[in-house]
């Protein structure tokens, strides 16, 4: 008999194979849909992470800190003489890691086809994550022992010190009148763009 945790893992193999050999059409370019290629590529590439959660647990696997976000110790200690184009370089630098920020507006919606694929893939890999952590048994007690909690946090925060430096090197080119990106975006085009449900 099959345990319960062991089918995300067979599921995630099946899924696998199905992704590296998607149908072509005569001429050798894929017949798949292109929301359903993207779904099927998602999943493949978000595979490998989420099959090796338990390493993760146990401390083997570890999230890598950018070395930029390692040099920050203090998010406010920067130079307030510093030039615009270079609060620029070093908010650009950081939104490259860190993503976008809350001043710069959400990109176009996607379809709902597009928005279903991600969700179908999250879910998958979710389970995946969650059937091979399972494994472990007392997950939170191992986490714990082997320092993967303690370093989570190491990541977390190093995450933290990054955005904060971002919001105040924004805040300094905010008050010398640097254009966006040393300085936050205008609130009028960010306020359209957000609707409250």
């Amino acid at each position: 008999m099959i345990k319960a945790s062991i089918v995300p893992a067979i599921l995630a193999l099946v899924m696998a194979s199905c992704a590296t050999t998607p149908a072509t059409n005569g001429d050798g370019s894929s017949a798949a849909d292109p929301v359903d290629q993207t779904a099927l590529d998602r999943t493949g590439d978000g595979l490998g992470d989420a099959a090796s959660a338990p390493l993760t647990d146990l401390n083997l696997k570890r999230k890598k800190i950018p070395d930029l976000l390692k040099t920050i110790r203090n998010p406010y200690n920067v130079d307030t003489n510093i030039s615009c184009e270079e609060i620029a370089v070093r908010v650009e630098a950081l939104t490259d890691i860190l993503g976008r920020d809350w001043d710069i507006p959400p990109p176009d919606k996607k379809s709902l086809d597009e928005r279903a694929a991600d969700g179908a893939s999250t879910a998958f890999l979710d389970s995946v994550a969650s059937g091979a952590s399972g494994l472990i048994p007392f997950r939170s007690v191992v986490r714990t022992v082997t320092g993967a909690n303690y370093y989570q946090r190491k990541v977390l925060k190093a995450y933290e010190r990054g955005s904060h430096r971002r919001t105040f090197l924004k805040g300094l080119g905010l008050m010398k009148d640097c254009p966006v990106p040393a300085a936050p975006a205008p609130l009028e085009d960010l306020e359209s763009k957000i609707v409250f449900k």
